[in-house]
Order: C-alpha cells, then structure tokens, then sequence
C-alpha cells in the first residue's frame, strides 16, 4: 500500500502495489490500475484517472510521460 498526497490536499491509497521508498521516481502502471476499474481521460496533456465521475489521480505530460500531481506520504 502506498498514500499519495495529492493536488487536490487529499491523501489517496494505492493498493496491491509496490513501492521502492529509496527510488526518487516510481512508476504506477496504467493497467494495474485498470483491473481495480479505474477509468482513464486525456486532454491537453493531462491525463485523469476516474472513479465514476470522481477524478482520483492526475497527471501532467512532460516528454512524452505522465508525471502525477502528488507526492508519496512518507513517516518522516
């Protein structure tokens, strides 16, 4: 499990993922999202991650990937 703070001030939990604290940047796989029935909208470069109509995650385009909108919560 992993918390994300995200843009939006809310803390969003990633479930059945893994995580590697000491990496400064981690991937988040589209379709590993997909099985949890997330929906996916794209537009002028950001890219939104639905639950229903809720948007949940964003991202923003930079080289041709999405870097999300939010930091890992950490303990310390």
């Amino acid at each position: 499990m992993v918390l994300i703070k995200m843009f939006d001030e809310m803390v969003r939990e990633l479930k059945d993922v893994g995580c590697v604290p000491q990496i400064k940047k981690n991937l988040i796989s589209v379709r590993g999202l997909e099985i949890h029935n997330l929906e996916f909208s794209g537009r002028d470069g950001v890219l939104k991650v639905l639950k229903s109509s809720m948007v949940i995650l964003k991202g923003v385009r930079r080289n041709n990937l999405y870097y999300l909108m939010g930091n890992t919560v950490t303990d310390n």
